[in-house]
Parts: structure tokens; C-alpha cells; sequence
């Protein structure tokens, strides 16, 4: 994955470049827009300088001067560039050496799949490798959030192999967060006792990961239980709680 900041056009110099600064009031990971020489958009941009190509690039101009309306047509962007990524790095998963793998996906792609991957292989009781290499800094903050997630990923491996798991339907497993690719939804579903959400597809850059504890397991269970009956919930406890709980829910 190649990073390059592109500048906006002069062409583009309206109110499509003018709420750039604001873009991360807006979408959380977000924070900045690549533009061609047309004024299309065709990249989101990260904080930590990652860029994701649109899968579908948009142009502002067809929302006639409306910045609401093509602030609509870059949430959707977003989305389904996220979820077109997501599928083909899935995919890519079981055909690439895993060093090279996750070097070649953005960072949120990388966790979300290495999830998924890791709900199927916890299931079939098998042990993944780990892998050293030489990495450039934004490879080495993606392995960064991966090793925070795998050394947990670990940590349950260990407690479900102590207490003797033997079948997927456990309460120590189910219990679990689990990510998977549905084919009927064609999409990534998440699962945790008997909840099941969708992924929602927010870009939230490169960004690290804080420590998963028991108490993060506690708010998970929590927070998917509310809103698989349709609420919501407010994280309230020690320092970082909230910041803990917030990075699954897109």
C-alpha cells in the first residue's frame, strides 16, 4: 500500500476544499480528501497519513453547492469502500504469506480481518504463527493494534482450552466478540451471545489500541446486548472506558 498526499486542485478551491479542516468534526477517521485533477474525490486520508482509494469516487459538484449532500455521497463512499476491502482482503487472507498480508491493507482492514480469521481458527482449533520483519512506521502501528488484539486472542485461547471448550455452542465461547463473513448479508457480522450486528464501515484510520481487559469484555457484552434490542449505551468508569469500547462499534 503506497501512501501519497495529493493537493486539491485549484478547480477544486469551493466549498468542497474549504470543509476540509472540519472533516474530522464530521467522520472520526477521516482527515482530509484526495482530489484529481478534476475535483473528483477518490481518497480518504488518515490523521497518521494513511490513504484509502474510493472504491465508487464521487464529485462534489454533482451536489450543486450542497456541502450536506456531498458530505452524504462521502459517507457512502466510505462505506463501500470499506466493505469492498474488507471481502478482498478476506479473501487475499488465505492466499499471502501473513507478513505480507498485512502490509498491504489498510490498518483497520488488517484488525477487522485478522478477527474474523481468527473466530474461524479459535473454532477449528488451530495455532497461528508469529512473524517478524523489518516494518516502516505505519506497518509497525498496524502490527502494534494486531499484537494488542492476538496477545488477548491468546489469553482466551488459553482460558477456553483450561476449562475444557469443546463445542461452539459454550457460554466461554459464545460469550466471546467474534467477527465473520456472512454470505447472505455479503458482509462482516459481528457476534457475542446471542447478538449479531452488522460492521458498520466507519473509516477510523490507523489508529492504536489500548489493552483489552476484563473489563472491556464486560462492556462489550453490555453494548452488544443494548443494541441488538435496539438501545444504546453510555461506557462510564475508570480513565479510558469510553475510548476502550469505541473503536469496535464501527
Amino acid at each position: 500500500m503506497h501512501i501519497q498526499a495529493l493537493p486539491v486542485p485549484s478547480c477544486c478551491a469551493t466549498r468542497a476544499s474549504r470543509v476540509q479542516p472540519f472533516l474530522r468534526k464530521i467522520f472520526e477517521g477521516i482527515n482530509g480528501l484526495e482530489f484529481d485533477a478534476k475535483g473528483v474525490v477518490t481518497a480518504m486520508r488518515s490523521e497518521e497519513g494513511e490513504s484509502v482509494t474510493f472504491a465508487k469516487p464521487f464529485d462534489p459538484a454533482t451536489a450543486g453547492g450542497a456541502v450536506e449532500r456531498w458530505l452524504i455521497d462521502c459517507e457512502a463512499a466510505m462505506r463501500d469502500t470499506l466493505r469492498a476491502v474488507v471481502r478482498q482482503s478476506f479473501d487475499a487472507y488465505a492466499s499471502r504469506e501473513r507478513i505480507k498480508w498485512v502490509c498491504e491493507w489498510p490498518g483497520q482492514v488488517v484488525l477487522c480481518v485478522d478477527s474474523m480469521y481468527w473466530s474461524h481458527d479459535v473454532a477449528a482449533a488451530i495455532v497461528v504463527d508469529k512473524v517478524r520483519a523489518q516494518l516502516s512506521k505505519l506497518e509497525r502501528r498496524t502490527l502494534s493494534a494486531l499484537i494488542v488484539i492476538n496477545v488477548h486472542a491468546r489469553d482466551v485461547a488459553d482460558e477456553l482450552a483450561r476449562q475444557n471448550v469443546a463445542s461452539e455452542n459454550d457460554f466461554e465461547w459464545t460469550s466471546q466478540l467474534r467477527y465473520g463473513w456472512d454470505s447472505a448479508r455479503e458482509g462482516v457480522v459481528v457476534r457475542m451471545l446471542n447478538a449479531a450486528l452488522g460492521y458498520g464501515y466507519e473509516y477510523l484510520g490507523n489508529g492504536g489500541r489500548l489493552v483489552i481487559t476484563p473489563l472491556t469484555d464486560r462492556c462489550y457484552r453490555t453494548l452488544m446486548g443494548a443494541l441488538h434490542l435496539n438501545l444504546g449505551g453510555a461506557p462510564e468508569g475508570p480513565a479510558a472506558t469510553a475510548l476502550t469500547t469505541s473503536r469496535w462499534c464501527a
